[in-house]
């Protein structure tokens, strides 16, 4: 790159501090010097207001002291690594009462990386597995789950709770051996409100608990899959609230009920004939009529001509299916 890049026809050249300045793209933050390291290039900065502001409540405030200089992971380009020092102030905040940490406009309290690279580290973790963010930007495992913590803490929105009408609680599994997350969602507007560890009712009274009963009253409908604890926990902190079961679990009880009657056939059958037609039938009997190939439907012919009442669970199983299927019951 020539010299002449770096110039401007009226103002004359500029400054390398101001053009790192808007490489890192940070808003009120002056650029003093920068260094390059083993490490990668690290950048001497500084807000741009003189008096320090409380990092709780971003009002001004005395300084009390002085810390040592810090580094904060900044987000790289390419495979530079850039780090940003500052020896952060030390404040005492009336409005607080106490003495406190500086507000810094590139990071957030008690962290070693800045608000931009935490925000790319959240959302590598959003798209992809916690190992793979590991390995792109070179952190702990670890250090990802706490840095997602942040990043949620700092995003969630605090009147998630408030005007809750129709809401919806299933499980999630989120490590071997039966560690489970209970999640709730608010339907109207289609997002996660509540995440709690767990899956028992001790694990959803804790949501009841946290909107208070006036929320809890307010509640008009809850689906579910049909868990006796859910249940149970609805039934004792909002009674009014009408349950409304999932699709999958109501379709597959009449699925199992369809394979109960089936290996009861089998069981009680002592034609030989009549139990080679039926053999081989449990899946195109599970299967939904419209997905099922020609040899399923050559398959349920035999189970017709065998077997009424087998065939008769089977049209069923299918009307079910039919009519949790229309839009317009």
């Amino acid at each position: 790159m020539e010299l002449s890049d770096f110039t401007r026809a009226k103002e004359g050249p500029v400054r390398v501090t101001t053009v790192l300045k808007n490489l890192i793209a940070v808003t009120s933050i002056f650029v003093r010097g920068f260094e390059f390291t083993a490490g990668g290039l690290v950048l001497d900065v500084r807000p741009t207001w003189r008096r320090p502001r409380c990092c709780q409540c971003q009002r001004r405030s005395a300084v009390y002291g002085t810390q040592a200089p810090r580094r904060w992971r900044h987000l790289g380009l390419g495979s530079l690594r850039i780090w940003l020092r500052y020896a952060p102030r030390r404040v005492h905040c009336r409005r607080c009462g106490t003495v406190r940490g500086e507000h810094l406009p590139w990071a957030g309290p008690n962290t070693g990386f800045t608000l931009a690279f935490e925000e790319l580290c959240a959302y590598l973790a959003q798209i992809t597995d916690q190992t793979s963010a590991t390995k792109l930007l070179g952190i702990d495992w670890r250090t990802v789950g706490v840095i997602v913590g942040r990043v949620v803490e700092r995003k969630i929105n605090p009147s998630r709770l408030k005007g809750l009408r129709s809401i919806g609680i299933d499980e999630f599994s989120y490590r071997k051996r039966h560690h489970y997350l209970t999640i709730v969602v608010d339907h109207d507007r289609r997002r996660v409100v509540w995440v709690g560890e767990g899956k028992s009712t001790v694990a959803l009274a804790r949501f009841f608990a946290e909107i208070g009963p006036e929320a809890c009253r307010q509640l008009e409908s809850v689906t579910m899959d049909m868990s006796a604890g859910y249940r149970r926990c609805v039934r004792d902190h909002a009674p009014q609230a009408v349950i409304v079961f999932d699709r999958f679990h109501v379709q597959k009880l009449a699925g199992d009920a369809l394979d109960r009657v089936r290996r009861q056939v089998m069981r009680d059958m002592d034609d030989g004939d009549l139990r080679q037609a039926l053999k081989r039938s449990r899946w195109p009997l599970l299967k939904n009529a419209d997905e099922a190939t020609e040899r399923d439907a050559r398959k349920l012919s035999d189970v017709e001509r065998s077997y009424k009442p087998l065939y008769r669970a089977y049209l069923l199983k299918e009307a079910l299916r039919l009519a949790l299927s229309r839009k317009q019951p």
